[in-house]
């Protein structure tokens, strides 16, 4: 009975203790973080593709897929890269993400990585084989690297598109 008694008393205590020290907490954060709108997020669809790692939008901008290089028209892969990136965004919705430093290349194309439905393009299209990745070694270390350097390393163990023996 008096363990009964202790339990209740520390589950009351304990009960007492959250809905308190979380009401103070969510004060405090709201104190230390005000509101600030947020601006309205430009939404973009895919109106062309012109090769496996660029795209024209909407907007009449081209953007380049970042850290990656889709084989270009006479090489082997080049139509299965461009029937693989117009199946996944052609006329369809697309979030930008860039990097900090290299957001336009010398030919004025938007650079960055391409998410549909969450998805990252730049990093399925070197996962299937249809893009091998780009590093510059005088340039900071990019955002994905690390998952596009595992994605050509899948593809090639798995000997995937441009990877393959043909």
């Amino acid at each position: 009975m008096k363990n009964k008694v202790t339990y209740l008393i520390l589950v009351l205590f304990l009960m007492f203790a959250s809905f308190f020290g979380g009401r103070y907490y969510e004060k405090k954060k709201i104190n230390l973080s005000p509101i600030t709108p947020i601006p309205p997020i430009q939404k973009l669809t895919v109106a062309e593709v012109s090769d496996g790692d660029t795209l024209k939008l909407s907007d009449g901008k081209t953007f380049r897929l970042y850290g990656v290089n889709a084989p270009e028209m006479k090489e082997s892969y080049y139509k299965e890269a461009v029937e693989f990136t117009k199946n996944l965004t052609l006329g369809k919705e697309v979030a930008f993400e860039q990097e900090e430093k290299y957001k336009e290349d010398k030919f004025g194309r938007e650079l960055g990585y391409v998410f549909v439905d969450g998805v990252n393009l730049n990093i399925e299209l070197v996962r299937n084989g249809l893009a091998r990745v780009v590093l510059y070694e005088k340039r900071a270390k990019i955002k994905y690297q690390d998952e596009l350097l595992s994605a050509e390393k899948s593809a090639k163990e798995k000997n995937l598109g441009i990877w393959s023996s043909n």
